[in-house]
């Protein structure tokens, strides 16, 4: 809405009535008003210039005008930052009733209201499902990779502890690291899903003896693709340590922001890489997540797998769309934010069809049998990795990340299951209860 005077070239000897000029101040000004009037009784509310003005829509549906951050929020009482507001909302554990709206208290008691992006009834399955995991700790979080609004976000713990765990990097990442390897394996040195590496010993076990100086020396055989699938940590342990070396794992866990913070609208924690020596063994249990010194959060877990699906693009998740008053003022506006791209779109496709292969043929079969003749999955593109290790306690860490979509269309998601079991008793796994996340969202 732009609200201008046009301005003639001609010649007006009423212009140079000052009467005139008074009467036509008079009933440009009472014009004004009356538009004014006609605004505010229609529900909406002016904070500024109209000019700048952008809509968005409170928990209460009233129709607003606001400034967004681009335009300064001008007219606004106080602006928040991500980062006061991070402080504001702290890292609470979000329940089943948080799907909409929740309260804050600010300054002096004052009671704000947080607009979130969570889908309401996916919320209220996830804060279900990881309550009746039987484990010793739970967390789901589901993201749009195209936007970064988490959809779902859910922690669980036997201990009870107090802090929302999707945002602890307290978890050795296993398996999810063969992602960064992989990534950093296409990128820096022009492999393909279809490269073929050769290696000795069984699939899941990680002995020197088997980690020959060379790629192309071993008693069997697998495709990149399958060895990703599969999880095959002899594969990567020598890519890692006999292709990429100590520079690039380091380079590529931060382009995945490992030892970067993470922008958020609540506190997350530091994944932690630990860059390699030169050891060869060190090096291949780094590159295979064959280690308990890498550690990632389960947001950061869905970042992993939203980067793949949105083509390499990492968008910085978001969980608040809005943060309003009782009287309707606006203090924060959420936009998405592109943090950058660490990958190609090229391999990014790559790193698809290994995550594709894992869910049609490799570790995530058992939980997907029903792929192709499940109403719901057999219409979507489902893409995952698994991880699993014993942590410093001797429980054992279970993983699951995977992207899905619809072909074609820009209904998508990303996920990230994590299930910690109580030593050697093991529940449900993160992978049935991706799964079932999957159908309940599409």
């Amino acid at each position: 809405m732009d609200l201008f005077l046009r301005r003639s070239n001609k010649p007006n000897i009423f212009l140079f009535s000052k009467k005139r000029r008074m009467a036509r101040r008079i009933r440009l000004g009472a014009a004004m008003l009356f538009i004014g009037l006609a605004v505010v009784s229609s529900g909406f509310y002016l904070t500024g210039r109209v000019n700048s003005l952008v809509r968005v829509k409170p928990a209460n549906s009233r129709e607003l005008l606001v400034y967004s951050e681009k335009a300064g929020q001008f007219g606004l009482q106080e602006e928040l930052t991500k980062e006061s507001l991070a402080k504001l909302i702290g890292s609470r554990n979000l329940d089943q009733d948080d799907g909409t709206v929740f309260s804050v208290k600010a300054k002096a008691g004052r009671s704000m209201f947080v607009r979130t992006t969570l889908d309401p009834a996916l919320q209220k399955w996830a804060v279900k499902t990881v309550n009746k995991t039987q484990a010793d700790e739970a967390a789901v979080v589901a993201l749009d990779p195209e936007n970064g609004n988490v959809l779902a976000m859910a922690s669980y713990s036997v201990e009870k502890r107090p802090d929302n765990l999707t945002l602890c990097s307290d978890f050795p990442a296993a398996s999810l690291f063969k992602i960064i390897t992989a990534a950093a394996a296409v990128e820096s040195k022009h492999m393909s899903s279809q490269s073929t590496i050769a290696y000795d010993g069984s699939k899941h076990t990680l002995y020197r003896k088997n980690l020959a100086k060379d790629v192309n020396k071993g008693q069997n055989q697998a495709t990149l693709k399958k060895s990703f699938a599969e999880s095959i940590n002899t594969v990567f342990g020598k890519i890692g340590a006999f292709a990429l070396g100590p520079s690039a794992l380091q380079e590529y866990a931060q382009r995945f922001y490992f030892n970067q913070p993470i922008g958020f609208v609540m506190p997350v924690e530091t994944s932690r890489f630990v860059t390699p020596d030169a050891d060869y063994y060190h090096l291949a249990e780094i590159a295979s997540g064959f280690n308990n010194t890498t550690r990632v959060s389960p947001l950061h877990g869905a970042m992993l797998a939203a980067a793949v699906a949105n083509g390499g693009l990492v968008i910085e998740p978001t969980l608040v769309r809005e943060v309003f008053d009782e009287s309707n003022n606006i203090y924060y506006h959420q936009e998405p934010v592109t943090l950058g791209r660490p990958i190609s779109s090229r391999t990014a496709d790559e790193l698809k069809r290994m995550m594709i292969a894992t869910i049609t043929d490799g570790t995530g079969r058992k939980h997907f049998r029903d792929i192709r003749t499940n109403r719901v999955l057999s219409s979507l593109e489902i893409g995952g990795k698994t991880g699993s290790i014993n942590d410093d306690r001797g429980r054992r860490v279970d993983w699951f990340v995977c992207f899905a979509g619809r072909p074609r269309t820009d209904e998508k998601m990303a996920l990230a299951v994590l299930v910690v079991h109580h030593n050697d008793k093991i529940g449900v796994r993160a992978a049935r209860i991706g799964r079932e996340c999957i159908i309940r969202y599409f």
